[in-house]
Formats: structure tokens, sequence, C-alpha cells
């Protein structure tokens, strides 16, 4: 029951950030799909009066001798004209003609009225990942327009997904010339940022967005990782998974470029922070209850201000917190591009970033002269690695190990990180500092950051291993605990135990993604044999493990019992003639001179494909792959 009233909230947050005037008569078009219902309730509880409108109480258009006809259920004139907005949410899809019932709803808006529109985009970036469509739950019939269905798919389909383009088409052909886009990411269901079609996010996407899918067993690239590119090729937009599109009547347009949404996280913490075209950056609270989180972050700026950390100027306007736009380098942006051109300066620049994070807030004595340490420390910090059951510390114990676990911070402030970070004029200038924790090690908050930075940019690990920074900063002792620490804020931020099914529904897993790019290289056949059933032909055959290393030596504790192995095969020419564990390394040119039906290779390298081109070029088809991580 707690899961499915978070599941309710999260389509509402599509239009909870919208400033809707108070004293607004509004119509909510509602269809038996989707989750149109669910925005009707989102307006009125803000106290909009709203009109639901059933899909299927609008008929269809008519034709008669070759004019046009709008014959609709319960039409008349006293219902025309009389609403402030109208919005069709999760909507459009649904229609029989949608360029008509976008007719019939610019009949229902006064002179200076609003459409409010969002939408699926058959030609979203997750389709092309690989997402099924919503529609037909197939692979890439979005895509192609729903042009090969067979007939009764078509006759069973409840709705289909528009391209930006069509929607414009809908849109102009119903009279609603003034209209503008923004996309939407990961998908409407669940916006967590919405960007103007004439605007590009000064931020990277790929550590602000979680892609959801329809079915993420499918999916086979890493939706996140394509932004930058799109962005740069301007293909972003029209490739959004989603629309909303706000269609003034008299061109007067909400001043909005980017809204990125939180509304995965409950009512207390559910945020939508706009930035505005007039330069001013703007944070409101998606419901009533959030208010007090407001309060708490403009307190939290000035504790912070009084340790020395730069923050942007923010201020407290009515209900929401207001700040200028700052058009500074993003921080985790800063460091990449740092490290790639010099790390010597990288290293320095991270060193002054990890003062300012150490020395955020009052550190706890470790004297014992706050007891609160002594035994919060026993709590979060110290657990018997072999049963899991607490360890009962004193506070002279954790004195012991102040060296390794480093500076505790009374108020430690999780979102002290490159993500919520400028650089400008040489300094680090932080913001949205929303909350913090109690008797937080500084490292673990430093440990986030170094996360932001090397995530999906694994490529940093050959410039510099993040592991020599997890050593630079002394985490490594400690390295699960901060991962815990930071890990449990999260969950407990993002909901992730009551939305725990909902997750687990959309969200890809990254071995998931691997193994279907793997797939896609070879035949249904080939796959099987060299990745699946890697003993076919085994029995009766002399065994070679193609590579000498680690994966070999598992292979060898795990199945060298029941499978007798002949040798192993490198390509290194230095550990020809040498042995491992009593077994002869030879050159790859000895399986010449065996019949290809007396030998069976089994490849135990990590980087296995430029072996298996090497195979399939000398003509060895009997090989398979070993992977010690797979089932």
């Amino acid at each position: 029951m707690v899961e499915e009233q978070y599941l309710k909230q999260l389509p509402k947050a599509i239009v909870q950030w919208y400033e809707v005037k108070k004293g607004s008569r509004a119509a909510c078009l509602t269809a038996g799909c989707g989750n149109s219902v669910l925005i009707a309730e989102a307006l009125e509880e803000r106290g909009i009066y709203v009109d639901r409108i059933p899909l299927d109480k609008i008929e269809c258009l008519r034709e008669y001798k070759g004019e046009r006809k709008h014959d609709y259920i319960d039409d008349r004139e006293s219902e025309k004209k009389i609403y402030d907005y109208v919005l069709a949410i999760d909507v459009i899809e649904y229609t029989q003609d949608a360029g008509e019932v976008l007719r019939y709803i610019r009949g229902l808006l006064k002179s200076d009225g609003k459409l409010l529109l969002a939408a699926d985009n058959r030609l979203g970036i997750r389709y092309f990942c690989g997402d099924r469509d919503s529609f037909t739950c197939k692979n890439y019939d979005g895509i192609e327009n729903y042009k090969h269905l067979l007939s009764w798919e078509r006759e069973t389909m409840n709705g289909r997904a528009y391209s930006k383009a069509e929607l414009t088409r809908f849109l102009e052909k119903a009279g609603f010339y003034g209209h503008r886009f923004f996309s939407v990411f990961p998908r409407i269901e669940n916006p967590q940022i919405l960007l103007a079609e004439d605007y590009e996010p000064n931020e990277a996407l790929d550590i602000r967005v979680f892609p959801e899918y329809n079915n993420p067993d499918t999916v086979f690239l890493f939706e996140e990782e394509l932004y930058p590119d799109l962005i740069e090729n301007k293909l972003l937009h029209p490739m959004a998974n989603g629309f909303f599109v706000e269609c003034p009547l008299n061109s007067d347009y909400v001043p909005v470029n980017q809204v990125t949404l939180s509304g995965e996280r409950g009512e207390e913490n559910a945020m939508a922070t706009v930035i505005r075209s007039d330069g001013v950056v703007e944070k409101r609270a998606l419901y009533p209850a959030g208010r007090k989180r407001l309060r708490q972050l403009l307190e939290n700026h000035e504790y912070l201000s009084a340790h020395g950390v730069k923050l942007i100027d923010t201020k407290q306007k009515e209900d929401s917190i207001v700040m200028p736009y700052v058009s500074g380098i993003p921080a985790t942006d800063y460091f990449r591009e740092l490290l790639k051109q010099d790390k010597e300066t990288f290293l320095q620049q991270l060193d002054a970033f990890w003062d300012i994070v150490m020395h955020s807030g009052t550190p706890v004595d470790y004297d014992g002269t706050d007891r609160d340490l002594a035994e919060s420390g026993k709590e979060m910090y110290c657990k018997d690695k072999a049963s899991g059951d607490k360890q009962k510390r004193t506070a002279p114990d954790i004195k012991g190990e102040k060296e390794a676990l480093g500076v505790i911070l009374k108020r430690g402030y999780p979102d002290l990180v490159s993500l919520n970070c400028f650089y400008i004029d040489g300094e680090f200038v932080f913001y949205d500092q929303e909350m913090y924790l109690e008797n937080v090690p500084a490292k673990a908050i430093m440990y986030r950051t170094i996360e932001f930075i090397y995530k999906f940019h694994d490529q940093l690990d050959a410039v510099l291993p993040r592991d020599e920074l997890f050593e630079r900063y002394g985490m490594i002792k400690y390295k699960a605990l901060y991962d815990k620490v930071i890990t449990s804020f999260l969950n407990m931020l993002r909901r992730d135990d009551e939305l725990s099914d909902y997750f687990r529904e959309g969200r890809r897993e990254y071995g998931t993604v691997l193994e279907n790019r793997r797939r896609m290289n070879y035949s249904e056949k080939e796959y099987s044999l060299i990745f699946k059933d890697i003993f076919h032909d085994i029995e009766g055959r002399r065994l070679y493990l193609f590579g000498s290393g680690k994966y070999a030596q598992r292979f060898r504790e795990k199945y060298g019992t029941v499978y007798s192995i002949t040798g192993y095969l490198d390509n290194d020419e230095e550990r020809w003639g040498t042995e491992m564990d009593g077994i002869l390394i030879s050159a790859p040119a000895i399986l010449k001179e065996i019949k290809p039906e007396e030998y069976k290779v089994m490849i135990c390298i990590k980087n296995y494909l430029p072996v298996v081109r090497q195979l399939q070029k000398e003509g060895i088809r009997n090989f398979s792959v070993y992977d010690p991580d797979a089932d």
C-alpha cells in the first residue's frame, strides 16, 4: 500500500511544478489508460477547480458530403470557452483522431487560455537503446511508425506514440500556432528533468537522469552516456523520451528553460528547481509539506557560509527560494577535463576541494568530550565483519582509529559534492544544500565526488586509477563504510525501499546491457556455443585454456577436477615453453598440428574479443569463452 501511494505521486510531478493562477478554472481530459486521472488529482490537490472530460465522451469526426462536421456528445455552447487551462497529459496517444480532439479542446479555452499537453515520443532515445514500444510491447515498432504491424496487432492496440513533428502538425492544424516544447527525461510517467526546446543544459545529464524503461531486459545501450553527443549534434530534443508542451492562445509563455524534479522523494522532500529565462533560479516544494525543507536549506547555507564554504547567493521569496543563474563550469565536468589534460593540476584542485569538505563543519571531539560520538560512533561505524554484531567500543577505541576514519563532522552535508558545485573564477561555489546528517565522516562526502567524476567515464581510470585517489585521501580501510553511509542516505532520500519493485521493473542492470550487446555480435547458434553452452564438445577431447592469467587460474580451481587440462595457450612469446602449475604454456600454433575433432579451446581472458577473432581467422571453430562472473 505504501508503494502504491508513492507510485501515484510520480506522474503528478509533470504538472506540479507549473504555476497555475489562483482562482483559475481547468479541464482535464481523462482516458481509461495512462495517468491522466492522476493529473486531475494533482490539480485538485492544489485547490484548483477541475472539470474532468472523459475522452470517450468526445465523438470522432464525421464526414458529411465532403464537409467536416463536429458532432460531440455534450457539446453545448454554454460549456465552450470557459476554461483558463485544459490539460491533455498522457491522453493524446489514446485518441482516434488527435487533430480533431485538439480542435475541440481549443473551443473550450478562453481567449487567453492555455493548453498543457504531455505525450510519449515514438523516436525517444530509450527506444533506440532497446526499450520496447509502450503500446505494442515490441522493439522498434514506434521508431518505424508502426508500419510493419500485422492486422490483428493494429486491432488490439489501445494507443500509439507520435514524434515531435507529428505533434506539432496536430497542434497547428487545430489552431495552436503558438507552442513551446519541453523535452522530458527519463519519461513522462516519472519526469526528472524538463528542458525547453531552445535551451541546452549547463550541466552533465549523465549523473542527473536515471533512465527508466518499459522492459529493461532488452536494453543494450547506456542511454545517459549518449546525452553529451546528442546535445552537441542537436539531437537531444528530437529524441527526447517525452514532451511537455505549453500552448497559450495569446503567446504568453512561462519563462522557463529547465525544470529539475524530484517527485520520487516523497511529499516532504519533493522539489522543483526551475531555471528561468530571466536569469533567476527558483526552488519550490512540490507539496506544502516540503516548505519546511526550503527553510532548512537557507539555514544550511548560513551554517556552511560560517565555515568558509562559498555558496550561490540564496534568498527566500514567498514560498520559494530564489538565486541567480550561474554560467560557471559544473565542477564534475571541470575535474573530468582537467584530469585528461593535466593530472598534477587535477590533484591540486581536488586537494583544494577536499580541504573545503573537511572544514565544512564542526569536527567531533575525539578526546571524549563529545559523548555523542562515543555512542553514535559505536552504533554507526563499528561492526564486526565476521558476525555483523555491533562491537562495544569506548571513546578511546575510536580515538585510536582517528587517522583511518578521518574527520567526523557533527553536521555533514552529503550534497557538498561536485554535482552541486560550479567552478567560477578559480573557486568552487556550491548550491542546493538541502539536508545534513549528524556525525558523518568527511571522507564519505569526498568519496561521493570521486565516484561522480568517474561515473560513465571509466577511461579516466587509464589516466589515474580511482583507487589511487581513495589511497591518497586515506579511504581504503573504511571505503566500504563510506559507500554504505552514502548509499543509505540516497536510499532514504529516493525512497528506494518504498519504490523497490518499481525501480526493479523499470531500471536496467549493468550486466544485462553488456550481455545484450555481446549477443548482437553473433548469430543465435554462435552465441549459445561460445558464451552459454561452453562445455559443448569437450568430452574425450584435449582441453586447452587460452590465457595463463587469473581467469585461467579460476577456471582450473573450479573445473580442474572435472576436466583434465592438456595445456595453456598464450600469445606472449616469452611464456612459451614455461609451465604454470606443472602444465606447459604453448603457442596457439600448436593447434594446427592437431585434428579439430581432437581438441577444445576455452578462452580464459577478460578481453576475449581479439582472441575470438584470432581463432576464427585461423579456422578454429571449437572454442568457448569462460566468464568467471557468469552463472
